[in-house]
Order: C-alpha cells, then sequence, then structure tokens
C-alpha cells in the first residue's frame, strides 16, 4: 500500500494563493441559507422522496415503506390505517414493507414510543401529497375541478364520471421531493384513526403459522451456535477444533480471536457441536475480573463518578431545624431483556450479505455488519423480521453478526490468509457452498 503525505498549508500562504477567493467565504454561508430545502415534518424530514413512502400499482394495491418495525406494539397497524385515512383507501389495500434498508426510508431505531410521531407524521403528509397528486390527474381526465371530486376506496367521482387511483397509477409521479404543503386531514374527517381494526401481527401467532424470524427456513440452511467467553475479558489460547469437527452433521468451524461458531445440518447437533467447543476451549482469564454478589456494590463505589446536583432549596421550615438524613439505597442487577431467544438469519451470496433480523434498528445494524465484515454498505441488506421477543440483546443485534461471519466463512478464511485480491474484498468469493447460517 503506497501513502499519500498532504502538507497542511499555513494560512499565510493559503492567503497568498487564494487572493480574491477569501471575500466569497464571507458570502457562502448566505449563499447555503438561500439553497437549504425547507424543513420537512416527522421523518420526512430526512427521507424526503415521495415514492420512498408509499406507491400505488394498478391491481389495485397500496404498498406503505416505513423504517418502524413491528413489536408486538401495533404499529405496522396503526401507520396503516393512517395512510388508508389519508388516501380514502380501504384500510384492507394497504400493503405494509417494514424496515428493509434495500426499501424502507431510514428512521434509525424503533424506540422511545415515536413511531407514530415520527413515522406516522412523514405517512399523514405523504399520503395527504399523494391524494393530492391524484385527484389533479382525475380531474384533468374527468374535466372537472378538484374541488368538486370525491373519492370512496380508491374510486374518484364527479357526478357520474369516474376513475380510479389505479387507472391514475401510471401517470402519477410520486418520484419527486416531498413538499408537506397538502395539509393531513382534520379529524372530524378521519373514519379510521381512533377506530379498531383488524390487527396485522396477531393472526399468524394466534394460528401458530410461521410469524417470527425463528420460523424462517431457506433453501440449504444450515443451523449455528456462537461460544461466547467465559468473561469479557479472557483471551482464547487453543481450543480442539478437530474434536468439533469431528462431530456429526457439523459442516464449518470458525475461529477468529477469540469468537468461534459451529455450523451443522440440523440444530440439535449445532446445539451439541457448540457444548463440545465449549468443554475443549481453553480461556486464560483475566485477574482484575470485577467481584460478584455485594462485593460488586463496594467495588463500584470505588470506581470513578460522575456527580451532579439535582435541586437546591433555600430557606428553613420548622421553625429553623435543619435534619439531614443520609441514607443508601441497593438493588439487583434488573436485565431488561426478552424471554424469547436472539436469532437471526444471514445468507452470502454473490458478494452480498442479507441478513433477517429482529433489529430494532436495521440501518444502524448494516452500517456496524459493513464493518464487521469488511463489505460497503451497498453489499449488506437488513431486513427486518418479528422476533419472539423484543429489548435487551434481541435488540443488540449481536447475533446478527454470529450469523454473518459463519455465512461468510469461506471468504473470512481467504481474507484471514491475506489473499484479498481473490475475493475482493469479499465481493466475489461467494456462493455456492457457503453456509446459511441460523443460529438463536
Amino acid at each position: 500500500m503506497s501513502e499519500i503525505h498532504l502538507e497542511k498549508p499555513s494560512r499565510r500562504s493559503f492567503l497568498k494563493r487564494s487572493g480574491g477567493i477569501v471575500v466569497g467565504f464571507s458570502l457562502f454561508p448566505a449563499v447555503m441559507a438561500q439553497t437549504q430545502p425547507a424543513p420537512l415534518p416527522g421523518s420526512l424530514q430526512t427521507n424526503r422522496m415521495l415514492d420512498g413512502w408509499l406507491r400505488i400499482s394498478a391491481d389495485g394495491r397500496v404498498t406503505v415503506f416505513t423504517g418502524k418495525v413491528e413489536l408486538g406494539q401495533g404499529i405496522l397497524t396503526a401507520l396503516a390505517q393512517i395512510a388508508a385515512d389519508e388516501l380514502d383507501v380501504n384500510y384492507e389495500r394497504i400493503d405494509m414493507i417494514s424496515a428493509d434498508t434495500s426499501r424502507s426510508p431510514n428512521e434509525g431505531m424503533t424506540a422511545g414510543s415515536q413511531s407514530v410521531e415520527q413515522s406516522g407524521t412523514a405517512l399523514h403528509y405523504a399520503a395527504a401529497e399523494a391524494r393530492e397528486i391524484l385527484l389533479q390527474l382525475a380531474a384533468a381526465r374527468l374535466g372537472v375541478v378538484t374541488d368538486s371530486l370525491t373519492v370512496s376506496d380508491g374510486t374518484v367521482s364527479a357526478g357520474s364520471a369516474k376513475t380510479t387511483y389505479w387507472e391514475l397509477a401510471q401517470s402519477a409521479n410520486f418520484k419527486r421531493e416531498a413538499t408537506a404543503k397538502a395539509k393531513p386531514k382534520p379529524a372530524a374527517r378521519r373514519t379510521l384513526i381512533g377506530k379498531s381494526v383488524p390487527r396485522r401481527d396477531i393472526p399468524k401467532k394466534v394460528r401458530g403459522e410461521p410469524a417470527y424470524v425463528q420460523d424462517m427456513r431457506l433453501p440449504a440452511m444450515v443451523f449455528g451456535r456462537a461460544v461466547r467467553p467465559p468473561s469479557r475479558r479472557a483471551q482464547l489460547e487453543a481450543f480442539d477444533e478437530a474434536a468439533v469437527r469431528a462431530m456429526p452433521g457439523v459442516v464449518a468451524v470458525l475461529r477468529d480471536g477469540n469468537f468461534l461458531a459451529v455450523a451443522a445440518e440440523r440444530e440439535e447437533q449445532a446445539i451439541k457441536a457448540a457444548e463440545k467447543m465449549r468443554a475443549v476451549a481453553k480461556w486464560k482469564e483475566s485477574a482484575d475480573l470485577p467481584p460478584r454478589g455485594m462485593a460488586l456494590y463496594d467495588h463500584l463505589q470505588k470506581l470513578p463518578s460522575k456527580d451532579a446536583l439535582i435541586s437546591v432549596k433555600t430557606g428553613s421550615a420548622g421553625g429553623g431545624q435543619v435534619s439531614t438524613i443520609e441514607a443508601t439505597y441497593t438493588r439487583p442487577y434488573q436485565c431488561h431483556a426478552s424471554i424469547g431467544p436472539s436469532c437471526a438469519l444471514a445468507q452470502f451470496k454473490e458478494g452480498r450479505l442479507t441478513v433477517w433480523t429482529h433489529s430494532q434498528g436495521v440501518f444502524p445494524l448494516r452500517q456496524h455488519l459493513a464493518r464487521l465484515t469488511g463489505l460497503g454498505e451497498s453489499n449488506v441488506t437488513a431486513v427486518h423480521v418479528e422476533g419472539s421477543g423484543c429489548y435487551g440483546h434481541n435488540a443488540a443485534d449481536d447475533v446478527a453478526g454470529d450469523a454473518a461471519l459463519p455465512a461468510m466463512l469461506r471468504c473470512w478464511r481467504a481474507r484471514r490468509a491475506g489473499v484479498r485480491s481473490n475475493c475482493n474484498g469479499c465481493a466475489k468469493t461467494s456462493s455456492a457452498g457457503s453456509p446459511t447460517l441460523r443460529r438463536w
């Protein structure tokens, strides 16, 4: 690798070379202020393309995109109601696409009870603008003014003359930046929002049908487990790879630093192989492990702290007498976690990594996976599939990495051997025979 050194110019030499350009810098902020796009409501601000939120097809379906995910809170039902209400179409016509980095808007994390505030607000304005575009097309086709039009389930009427959203769909240009100039309906004109409609995520769960990422199956899929160190600072000194590889059904064993994983043809084989891996792994424990039990609280008290004064009250009460009360309170660590096991499914094919995950933030996850694997973000897709729980490790996404690394096993081995030119940064090694890994 060659290195390029850039000499940092002094202020004096810069001014000598730039001359009259210096004047332009004082005007630059004013120019920027004039060209900056107007702020948009909700997540429209960071996802400004109208067709990034909804599309209407000739077959009578409306596809709505959101970067927020279903965690059992019913958000996909609520967002479908918002879109249907603003567009004047039946709720059943709405198809929801949720948190897919190849298709949906980037709305960061689903957290803080902000999905309706952020995604719902964006959909209110996006659907209202889409409806306005469709009504303008309908008015031109029917030879009337838009104020004379009525809409019922996507059918636009002016007296006896009619057309439909589905007929207008090809002419409707949603591939444009949203303006948020079309105002959403007032509350009095809404017919779906605030009403009870069938939840979209409940039926499969009640009927015991495949509903979760744990239920997913892909052709030639194998099952995997990762083996964790006994403590955070433990170092893997050695393990008997041959003993694990010889076990029934084992198709891949991966070691990289302290990371151990195994893939097998069947889930129970992967479980047994992981147990064997733990038994034959030798770890060097750190001598400065934190204490356990009640001694942990004394240890925490001795660590550096950042103190903050919450409030100060002056004055006296009770005839000027002042009482000081001191107390120390402790509680056990609470695990903010799901009782459902973490799970992810990964496939590496033709230089691209796709991970199906119960992550609460598929776009941040894509960034982490790109760094972890050495792939660029354009070669990584993260797709949300509901998990059997949320929070805790199910939102921490380490299981997605556990699945991704063994799925890229063939390319990973080439990179460790320094054969980067052969795999082009993992872009062309792929894929035939590379395992699709599932782990929980």
